[in-house]
């Protein structure tokens, strides 16, 4: 199987080139994909990049390298989070006003877009808290065309906080939004220590707490799968086994939260082992 996948990845020109696609959003936004078309018989994989990066984060571009390289049709959007043809990552320290809710309707418009030249099914991928913001559109009303999830490095989406401090935040934001105090805060979130949002941007991410992400995990209507690095050290402690108490759950021994190195044969192998399942 490894010589397969260096097969794969060592004649990418001969697959399907990339072809940098552009979409209108309903608030006019304009947002940017790469996208690769495949095997009109092989289910379409769209794949979701982690917090304020691009769909040119190494794990997700080499996903699509590899997975092109497979025949088949990849989508890997980048999300506006509010700036129209963002190509780059975002700061920390911008002010940040984009909400889970506005994600998950981004991405919905990119699942319709892919519909309608994809007949066949449609797999959605997430890595880190990509994972968590397709698992929120799952959570939701999503296309009926979606026939599988993958969770690559699903991180917690917690704040390192106690009970009494984080409930104390979460009152403190919905009061803010709750008043339409035109507000900036600043606060530790993922992998930022200074991030600047809104009240209503920080809220939305907040509300999805690790509780929340396993029983939303756990009450999935479609066939799902999370691929962790067995070295992740983002991750708070007893994720992984959490996660694997309600879950599907494969560990990639020794790679870490961006499966980088060698180990990014192994997760493109766990991700085509589940595609072929589909």
């Amino acid at each position: 199987m490894r010589f397969f996948l260096l097969l794969i990845v060592s004649c990418i020109g001969l697959a399907a080139r990339a072809a940098p696609v552009e979409l209108t959003l309903p608030d006019k936004l304009v947002a940017k994909a790469e996208y690769r078309e495949g095997d009109a018989d092989k289910p379409a994989v769209i794949l979701l990049h982690g917090f304020l990066q691009t769909h040119e984060f190494p794990t997700i571009h080499s996903l699509v390298e590899g997975l092109a390289g497979s025949g088949r049709t990849v989508l890997a959007p980048t999300l506006t989070l509010g700036v129209t043809y963002r190509s780059q990552s975002m700061a920390c320290e911008a002010i940040h006003t984009h909400t889970m809710s506005g994600v998950e309707r981004e991405i919905d418009t990119w699942v319709k877009w892919l519909k309608a030249r994809h007949k066949g099914p449609i797999i959605l991928l997430g890595h880190s808290f990509g994972s968590v913001e397709v698992l929120a559109y799952l959570s939701g009303k999503p296309d009926p065309a979606i026939t599988r999830f993958i969770g690559i490095s699903i991180i917690e989406g917690r704040l390192r906080l106690d009970a009494e401090r984080f409930g104390k935040l979460i009152r403190e934001m919905r009061r803010a939004v709750k008043s339409g105090e035109p507000r900036v805060v600043t606060h530790p979130f993922s992998f930022c220590q200074k991030y600047q949002a809104t009240p209503a941007s920080l809220l939305s991410y907040l509300e999805w707490t690790p509780r929340r992400v396993l029983d939303a995990s756990a009450r999935l209507p479609l066939p799902n799968l999370f691929i962790m690095g067995g070295l992740d050290d983002r991750l708070g402690d007893g994720w992984v086994e959490k996660l694997k108490a309600r879950n599907r759950v494969k560990i990639i021994p020794g790679a870490n939260h961006f499966m980088d190195g060698e180990h990014e044969f192994d997760l493109l192998d766990a991700v085509l082992t589940e595609l072929q399942a589909s």
